[in-house]
């Protein structure tokens, strides 16, 4: 009869953990939707992006056909150096911005000895986070069909990227 009931508590408890997990995920979801309120609707203000290695981007025409992640970080920037290895494992297009973190050389130095392979865009003027009215570094936003449809800031998580970008492609 002990077991019976052990194993009934540990599915109560099992139960309450996911319903508190979702009830965290629901809340953090709306946080993101307020926070993206501000974001510019339409990105060809950025214009084409040249990245590290050379190659030119235009954010709104890769984003058409599936959503891209867009990350916004810094060499300089402590919560960076927790979330870039795991922008680097997202299985979708990533375009990154650099924010003021110095010279092309010294930002290419820094994501070749970190092994990263997500493109690098240098704003060195800070001019492409302006545009975007990014404040904090990291901030993480979802492009797709042209549009910013997520934005989030601070330590975001592998599962909370995917998640973005997966609700990106629901809402076409």
């Amino acid at each position: 009869m002990m077991a019976v009931s052990k194993n009934n508590s540990a599915g109560k408890k099992a139960g309450k953990g996911l319903l508190y997990l979702l009830m965290i995920m629901v809340v953090v979801t709306a946080v993101d939707l307020w926070r993206s309120k501000d974001l510019p609707t339409d990105i060809a203000a950025l214009g084409a992006m040249t990245t590290l290695n050379g190659e030119v981007l235009d954010l709104k025409e890769l984003s058409q056909d599936e959503p891209v992640l867009v990350y916004v970080w810094a060499t300089w920037c402590g919560v960076c150096r927790v979330v870039s290895p795991m922008v680097d494992m997202v299985n979708t297009p990533v375009v990154s911005i650099a924010l003021a973190s110095g010279h092309d050389a010294k930002v290419a130095g820094y994501v070749r000895d970190k092994g990263y392979d997500f493109s690098v865009v240098n704003d060195e003027d800070h001019r492409l986070g302006q545009t975007l009215g990014i404040s904090v570094t990291p901030t993480l936003m979802v492009a797709h069909k042209g549009q910013l449809r997520f934005a989030t800031a601070g330590i975001t998580i592998l599962p909370g990227m995917v998640a973005r970008l997966w609700l990106a492609r629901l809402m076409g």
